[in-house]
């Protein structure tokens, strides 16, 4: 499974490169006829190269006086190249390669200090199409432009929320926090995020604001249920067993990612085993984070208080210590919105 997706984005990259070549040479072809001078000068600027290189393939060394003159020269025609793009009313980047991403320029990798390396839309590619069934594919209508707070009451009653500020407060505050969280992800000091709360009062929800925020600034971030993470990790453990040299990146993504988030938690199958592999995995993203974003959002319907009734001292130990704690409040938003709906039908 793995080389296949790999083989399918390399595949998207290659498509993604003709494309934008094919575009660019439909926009030179444009603006050749509207402007020949531009024709001109791309020539004389080939031309040039071509001289150049040719001279070093005959072994003339060509003197410091003659590369600055030939650098003027092409210095000099780009220049007029942008003059004209611009006094005919084109951007004067119009006939430059356009890119889905400027940083790998489509091709999936990009040089760093230590080398070359997988682009972060690479990684996020691979972990979408390993990862289908993530509520990923929903931020289209979940993230922050679509954040309504009038969903929350902004009633005091401590009794009926469990908090001691409205409902809308509290979500205010969430909000803010969910938004320092997504500008100090590079801070190891900055915690993860820890969403208790009953169904249906907007921890999935803000989960997508964040994630939506964060892909859009090229981070890559893994969604999954509890009970799907523990699958992957059973799946990854079952394989290694039989292959000794086994390596599954849907395995080490968990620990790698920069922003993993674990939804609904509790609700898979209560295990010794389960137990010690999140333990794992919380040691070993906290451990990663102190050089590298490796941050963690967990949420849950269980209360901070019911935890250590589901999981050992360590876990919950963990958990506190290691995330900022927030309970969501409020009525269940989802029927809040049927209702709405069936108003609007009915008028």
């Amino acid at each position: 499974m793995s080389r296949d997706i790999h083989r399918i984005i390399i595949n998207e990259y290659e498509s993604r490169q003709q494309a934008a070549s094919y575009r660019q040479l439909l926009k030179r072809e444009e603006v050749y006829k509207k402007i020949p001078r531009i024709e001109e000068i791309d020539n004389e600027i080939r031309l040039a190269g071509v001289k150049y290189n040719k001279a070093i393939l005959l072994g003339i060394e060509p003197s410091d006086k003659a590369i600055k003159e030939l650098l003027a020269k092409i210095e000099r025609l780009n220049q007029e190249k942008k003059e004209l793009l611009i006094k005919h009313s084109y951007p004067e980047d119009y006939l430059e390669p356009e890119f889905q991403c400027k940083q790998c320029k489509d091709t999936g990798f990009v040089e760093t200090p230590t080398g070359t390396e997988k682009c972060s839309c690479y990684r996020q590619q691979y972990i979408n199409h390993l990862f289908k069934q993530s509520n990923i594919k929903v931020l289209d209508v979940e993230n922050f432009s679509t954040f309504n707070v009038n969903f929350y009451p902004d009633e005091i009653d401590e009794k009926k929320y469990g908090i001691k500020i409205s409902p809308r407060q509290n979500i205010l505050k969430i909000r803010e926090r969910a938004l320092a969280f997504i500008e100090n992800i590079d801070n190891p000091q900055d915690k993860n995020l820890f969403f208790s709360g009953p169904t249906g009062v907007g921890k999935t929800f803000m989960i997508n604001c964040i994630a939506s925020e964060l892909l859009k600034r090229g981070r890559t971030v893994l969604y999954q249920t509890a009970q799907s993470l523990f699958k992957v990790i059973n799946d990854y453990r079952l394989s290694a067993l039989k292959d000794g040299e086994f390596e599954d990146t849907a395995y080490s993504d968990i620990f790698n990612v920069e922003l993993l988030i674990i939804d609904d938690l509790g609700t898979e199958s209560p295990t010794a085993t389960r137990y010690a592999e999140l333990l794992n995995i919380l040691n070993t993203r906290q451990e990663r984070n102190l050089s590298t974003p490796c941050k963690t959002i967990i949420a849950t319907n269980l209360g901070i208080n019911l935890l250590s009734e589901y999981y050992d001292e360590r876990i919950v130990s963990r958990i506190i210590g290691g995330f900022d704690l927030f309970r969501f409040a409020g009525n269940d938003i989802r029927v809040l919105k049927k209702t709405a709906q069936h108003v609007s039908d009915k008028a």
